[in-house]
């Protein structure tokens, strides 16, 4: 974790710097965003969010009165053809789907300032202006990219003509996380997503921001995007990778890019622990060497498969035999095989809980505050029932200097709770790996059970499961 930590500063600095020759060292991308200032709670009116970045996005109307907010949310989907067509096609499903929310809001005939979350790489412009650099997770779009983002959502829009928005403000979901932690707690500076992707945008004084060209006015900060989501695209992490990920790499739309977010995001999460359980079955470890004929289907272990499995206890592992029937595993599976697939399932959560959790603190370390707050959303963070306990654990034991609250967060809606740290994080960590430890050694007790033939088999299966390579390197940094 301290080489982690050491290589993320670092580039950090990196992206900041003014000399061209420095930036092109970094993997972070480390863009102003040109937004200065934070909510404070004395915003009043009505606004449109449009919240674009993965399979689904949502479209809201948000109203906004000393200090409170509510909003109405709904969800649309983009069809596979949409995400894989013209840029166009994205956008004019956005425009029409703006139109169904106005229209059973009974709100087509008023004008309405609109802010859009658009959650995939782009060079901030302006406040309203963002040129798109890549498209990410599940898109793959011939064209768009090089172009406004602003623009192409205006263009969709004025092609219908029947919509009166006006959009004041471009910006990916970190810097939305982060407006909206503001909004609630006037310490938050961190903004961060583990959704479908993963990235973080943060507060920065604008004397570190070297490259910075504009005015240095009041406010003397800027919300920096980060992009981190690419962090380790020059090869700065390969010693985290394991042979999981290069696999993962290797089948991902965009190969040799992401390598940050394919560690732990919730589009690639589930094909990690997939990929272990394949390894070994093949190796007739688990499963009675069957049942490869689905568990070998690439996206078949969704990442909600690891949330709902980290629910269950000891006492009561009904989740897990549930995804293990999703699987149809489970004419095949065994008490065993449950045990194994738990721990699986809690190694692969640890680790994302840790390597996020050392790459907020760096951050947290850098701004050299004594009280912050990290406002966190997306659906893997949200919908995992230990990630936030988890990573303010870790956070506590990185930046033991500050203390860290921690918000769950979405850019758009006011959070759904806080998590507040104290000196009970470390006994999260100490309680989580004794339960940790108890299940590996129930593993390995349900192995012996087994009687294999081998007893090599036995250093096999423990070597197999903490090929999760580097994990046992990891939990003990």
């Amino acid at each position: 974790m301290s080489r982690l930590m050491a290589t993320m500063d670092t580039e950090m600095t990196q992206g900041l710097s003014d000399d061209p020759e420095e930036r092109r060292k970094t993997s972070l991308q480390m863009a102003p965003s040109y937004i200065r200032s934070l909510l404070d709670g004395t915003e009043d009116g009505d606004f449109l969010a449009l919240d674009l970045g993965g399979t689904n996005f949502r479209v809201l109307l948000c109203k906004m009165c000393s200090g409170k907010c509510r909003s109405i949310s709904r969800k649309y989907n983009l069809s596979p053809e949409t995400r894989s067509g013209p840029a166009a096609g994205v956008f004019d499903h956005v425009a029409e789907s703006i139109y169904m929310f106005l229209k059973e809001e009974n709100m087509l005939d008023q004008k309405l300032p609109l802010g859009f979350s658009f959650s995939f790489p782009m060079e901030p412009l302006s406040v309203r202006r963002a040129v798109l650099t890549t498209w990410t997770k599940t898109f793959s779009c011939p064209d768009g990219v090089g172009e406004d983002v602003v623009d192409m959502l205006e263009s969709a829009i004025s092609r219908r003509g029947d919509i009166q928005v006006d959009v004041v403000v471009v910006l990916n979901d970190a810097t939305g996380t982060l407006l909206a932690g503001s909004y609630v707690d006037h310490t938050c500076h961190i903004g961060a997503i583990m959704g479908t992707g993963s990235n973080m945008a943060y507060l920065e004084k604008l004397t570190n921001v070297k490259k910075w060209d504009q005015d240095f006015d009041e406010p003397s900060q800027v919300a920096i995007d980060v992009e981190w989501g690419a962090f380790g695209d020059n090869g700065s992490l390969d010693f985290l990778k394991t042979d999981f990920d290069r696999a993962i790499d290797a089948h991902s739309h965009h190969h040799g890019s992401f390598t940050f977010e394919k560690l732990f995001s919730g589009h690639y999460v589930g094909d990690l622990l997939r990929l272990i359980l394949v390894h070994l079955t093949e190796r007739g470890l688990m499963f009675q060497g069957r049942g490869l004929d689905k568990l070998g289907v690439w996206g078949s272990f969704k990442a909600n498969y690891i949330s709902d499995i980290e629910k269950d206890t000891d006492k009561n592992v009904t989740r897990t035999w549930r995804v293990l029937e999703a699987l149809g595993l489970t004419c095949v599976a065994s008490d065993d095989d449950v045990a194994i697939l738990r721990y699986l399932a809690s190694a692969v959560s640890i680790r994302a809980a840790q390597i996020v959790g050392a790459c907020l603190s760096v951050v947290t370390r850098r701004s050299k505050r004594t009280r912050s707050t990290v406002a966190m959303d997306g659906s893997h963070y949200r919908y995992h029932p230990k990630l936030q306990h988890m990573i303010s654990a870790w956070l506590a034991h990185y930046v033991p200097q500050t203390t860290v609250n921690n918000l769950t967060c979405s850019p758009s809606v006011l959070p759904l709770g806080s998590l507040n740290r104290d000196r009970a994080y470390r006994g999260i960590i100490v309680d989580h790996f004794k339960q940790y430890s108890l299940l590996r050694w129930r593993v390995s007790k349900h192995r012996e059970v087994a009687a294999l033939v081998r007893p090599s088999h036995r250093l096999e299966l423990c070597n197999a499961i903490m090929v999760i390579h580097g994990y046992s390197t990891l939990l003990s940094a």
